[in-house]
């Protein structure tokens, strides 16, 4: 790749908006593990729900930039419904945690959660039909693979939970799968949007999503062995996925 087709890239990107984006995580991480303490309620507590909420309420408004749109529409009314659904999981979570204070997991906030993964999947699923419909057989066989690698290696790792609490740990396989799902979905869609015209902003978009399932498969590791906590490091890169979703909606809506 030629120097200055590099620079086209960054400057399409947008590399200052990328350096704010990860001052912020960091900015965040130095937060929860220097000012939050985690027998008290705070901001850590509610930045999950709240930027979900912000990819959900950003998306709405490409939503309404392909109004009539057959495959846009649709697909990113699903992206934008999908992290609503994570918004209203996560506040009956922390209903459950801090208002009836019982343990939320599991609990009905697993129903917006679980449902949440089957719009990003459509989401993906719709736009990569879109961009690249005759799909090569070495693609067809490398999503369902890297699927059922990531949920074998979680099943392998955490089966000495099994016997202590089988639901947690069932309910941890489902995630995972979830998760490993839209991660192999991720990794397909990285390979295809680059061509598109609106390559950029999906390209970003995805990346966004990929590092979310990355989270999303750390968690489940850290809630099956509890040692998951609001200071952890995945919950800054949660929150790192969806700002980066935030700015690539952005760019996606001033590119169309």
């Amino acid at each position: 790749m030629s120097q200055a087709t590099k620079g086209n890239i960054q400057t399409k990107i947008g590399i200052k908006a990328l350096i704010i984006i990860a001052l912020m995580a960091i900015g965040y991480q130095i937060y929860i593990s220097e000012f939050v303490d985690e027998n008290e309620t705070s901001f850590a507590d509610f930045s999950y729900g709240i930027s979900s909420l912000a990819v959900g309420i950003t998306a709405f408004f490409i939503v309404k930039r392909y109004r009539g749109s057959p495959v846009f529409g649709k697909s990113y009314l699903a992206l934008a419904i999908g992290f609503i659904l994570l918004f209203v999981g996560d506040s009956v979570y922390n209903y459950y945690l801090f208002v009836l204070d019982e343990d939320p997991y599991p609990s009905i906030a697993d129903v917006f959660f679980i449902t949440f993964y089957f719009f990003i999947g459509y989401h993906l699923v719709k736009n990569i039909k879109y961009f690249k419909s005759d799909l090569g057989m070495g693609s067809k066989i490398a999503v369902p693979v890297l699927a059922v690698a990531l949920i074998s290696v979680f099943g392998l790792v955490t089966i000495e939970t099994l016997e202590d609490d089988p639901t947690v740990y069932f309910m941890g396989i489902l995630y995972v799968s979830a998760s490993a799902a839209i991660l192999s979905l991720a990794v397909l869609a990285l390979t295809v949007f680059r061509n598109s015209v609106l390559g950029i902003a999906w390209f970003m978009l995805v990346v966004g999503l990929f590092l979310y399932g990355i989270a999303d498969a750390w968690y489940y590791y850290l809630e099956e062995f509890e040692v998951f906590s609001i200071t952890h490091p995945v919950n800054t890169l949660w929150l790192l996925s969806n700002i980066f979703m935030v700015y690539a909606l952005y760019k996606h809506k001033k590119t169309i």
